[in-house]
């Protein structure tokens, strides 16, 4: 028994036009684009090595080219974005914003650093911004030496249309620098950081409420085997299966993404066929072969 994902319909819906499609009529026809992010959404979830992709969900290599190119055209940034405005037609514009980072092993990662937390071997470093609804607003990744508090400007980019008025950010004590305060200040973000008594041991600890939310959000990120441990070499396609990741939990969270099943019963050719005729019908499918 092997479980085949497919991109249900209320996340292709959302998502479809921001995927490009060939134009031109030389070379061979691309595979249906709707099974081939369904291919990467495998080895996103599992973790597998890209010559181990099922061969119904199309050649390797062919769906490796597609997520590479995808990558250098911005699609998973677009994916992320569309699930996000999915998620505020549900909740409503997000009033303040949670921010931490988890550290993965990254074996084969060229972009990784020495954990300090793990021994100096090498590492890499995922920081996230949730909102109080736990939808992921914004997914960054880089070297595990780099300290947490040159990781929180890059998110101010992508959270930048949330801030026409003051909003709250809760964090831990890595963030409690002045310099820090008043970047964000300019930006229209009040932070509110634990307090780091290992700089001034005379400071009365404070500890914000709900930080809980985005360890939440990284426990559930811990289910998906790709992203759990970085096996990329590049930094551009690690991050675009995080942002996959974080745009299938922000279409949980905000629209009708359910996951139902669908036996399909045959030999290995005719499943691609098979699964064309299904992929309107059902998001995960039960394959028995």
């Amino acid at each position: 028994m092997l479980y085949v994902y497919i991109i249900p319909d209320s996340m292709w819906n959302e998502i479809k036009n921001v995927i490009p499609s060939k134009t031109s009529k030389i070379g061979r026809p691309q595979n249906d684009p709707r099974i081939v992010l369904s291919g990467i959404w495998y080895i996103m979830t599992t973790g597998a090595q890209w010559h181990k992709l099922p061969d119904y969900y199309g050649r390797p290599t062919s769906v490796h080219g597609r997520f590479r190119i995808w990558i250098k055209s911005g699609v998973f940034d677009a994916i992320l974005i569309k699930s996000v405005d999915a998620a505020i037609k549900h909740f409503g514009i997000p009033e303040s914003f949670f921010s931490d980072t988890s550290s993965a092993k990254a074996p084969l990662a060229k972009f990784g650093g020495k954990n300090p937390t793990d021994r100096a071997k090498n590492g890499v470093k995922k920081g996230s911004i949730v909102d109080w609804n736990s939808i992921i607003l914004s997914v960054i990744v880089d070297a595990a030496n780099k300290h947490d508090s040159n990781l929180l400007m890059p998110h101010i980019t992508n959270i930048k249309r949330f801030l026409e008025r003051p909003k709250v950010l809760a964090t831990d004590s890595a963030w409690d620098i002045k310099k820090l305060r008043s970047d964000l200040a300019k930006e229209n973000i009040a932070l509110f950081a634990s307090t780091n008594v290992r700089r001034d041991k005379s400071k009365r600890k404070l500890r914000p409420g709900g930080r809980w939310k985005i360890e939440q959000i990284f426990g559930i990120q811990q289910w998906n085997r790709g992203i759990k441990f970085c096996w990329t070499k590049t930094k551009e396609s690690f991050l675009g299966l995080c942002q996959l990741a974080s745009a299938i939990h922000n279409f949980k969270a905000g629209s009708n993404f359910r996951i139902s099943s669908k036996i399909i019963i045959g030999d290995r050719r005719k499943v691609y066929t098979k699964l064309l005729y299904c992929i309107k019908e059902s998001n995960r499918l039960l394959l028995i072969l």
